[in-house]
């Protein structure tokens, strides 16, 4: 039998949701926050997306495991409690989206359950039949969420990150035509919403949204994460306006093990995009090279299309960087390293602008 003991925050666990369209920088912000919060430790990666993590495997060092259909609530919480097993610190799964309106999820339970009720195959069901049993068929659906997912989930030692998808909603509102003198409907955006069970992204310890706009920024205002929480002790975490870092993982691990959770100086805090550990440290000379050369020099690469173009780029280029220090060409470097992955086909556009924007926002001006 369990014993009382007294309260002393030890190693609690954590589970935080990141949820983004394509191209916000999710995967990316998870595998950073990831490599802050495992401190050296396993990061377990569970993949639902045909190994579209692997994009990023140049740049972080993860276990990876290429989950396939059909995506139950119960595969989710068998490839988790594997990854435990193994020994994972922290486990990132991405897309639990799938567990909403993947093959085998909810959406599916749900229609299967329609057709149930109204005993007939769902493809043959009127409009107004789907209707009547909308409501009623999601009893089975949420039940084996909650049993079977979120029950057991809360056992699970490793800090846990979950990657969603979001889409766009749209509201239609009433505005003045001043050219008819007349109101008009009009259609606005209504914000970004996560593809997941309703209550999913309040049950975490913590849950944000980041977006195509600002890519790893969670998306803040007025102190509140806007369709997810962040609880006032990590606000101060998670800088306003600022991408999601290592350093962010590192403060919500202290958190989680009860250290100090004191913001450290850029200069000794900063880390390394790779996910290998710290880049710099105080005593390491900082770039000397503007950030307007280094965008420039992504714009050019970022042109071409082919193997040939890029090395023709880059010697066209390089002459531009005389005088330039060891700390300013590895940054270089590794953007040139990250074109090259884009042109093999390893990283899509997306991530690789995400990839060279964050080594843009780890450097800063030469005096």
């Amino acid at each position: 039998m369990s014993e009382f003991t007294d309260a002393v925050r030890n190693d609690t666990s954590l589970l935080i949701a990141i949820a983004g369209a394509s191209g916000s920088g999710k995967t990316f912000s998870a595998l950073t926050m990831a490599t802050g919060l495992a401190q050296g430790e396993p990061i377990y990666a569970i993949d639902t997306e045909a190994k579209r993590m692997l994009h990023y495997a140049d740049q972080f060092t993860f276990k990876h495991m290429d989950m396939k259909p059909p995506f139950t609530p119960e595969a989710y919480i068998e490839a988790i409690q594997k990854a435990e097993r193994a020994g994972a610190k922290v486990i990132i799964i991405d897309s639990t989206s799938d567990e909403y309106e993947g093959v085998g999820g909810l959406q599916e339970m749900h229609d299967e359950e329609v057709a149930r009720l109204a005993r007939k195959p769902f493809d043959q069901l009127q409009g107004w039949e789907i209707d009547k049993f909308n409501a009623p068929a999601w009893k089975v659906p949420k039940t084996r969420h909650k049993t079977r997912l979120m029950s057991p989930l809360r056992q699970v030692r490793a800090y846990i990150i979950f990657c969603l998808r979001a889409e766009e909603k749209i509201k239609f509102v009433k505005v003045f035509d001043e050219k008819s003198g007349r109101e008009k409907t009009a259609i606005e955006s209504a914000g970004w919403v996560p593809i997941c069970e309703k209550r999913f992204m309040y049950e975490m310890t913590m849950s944000f949204t980041v977006t195509p706009e600002r890519p790893g920024v969670p998306l803040i205002e007025d102190g509140q994460a806007v369709h997810g929480k962040i609880q006032s002790q990590h606000l101060p975490f998670f800088p306003a306006g600022k991408r999601v870092t290592e350093e962010c993982g590192r403060l919500l691990r202290a958190w989680a093990r009860g250290e100090s959770t004191s913001v450290q100086s850029a200069s000794s805090s900063r880390q390394a995009d790779t996910g290998a550990g710290p880049r710099s440290s105080s005593q390491e000379p900082a770039p000397n090279v503007s950030r307007a050369l280094l965008a420039e020099y992504d714009q050019k690469l970022g042109a071409e299309l082919d193997r040939d173009g890029l090395i023709a780029a880059h010697e066209a280029f390089k002459p531009n960087f005389t005088g330039v220090n060891a700390a300013g060409a590895e940054i270089a470097k590794r953007i040139l390293s990250a074109h090259s992955q884009r042109i093999k086909g390893d990283a899509d556009a997306d991530s690789t602008a995400i990839y060279v924007t964050g080594l843009l926002d780890e450097i800063g001006e030469p005096a």
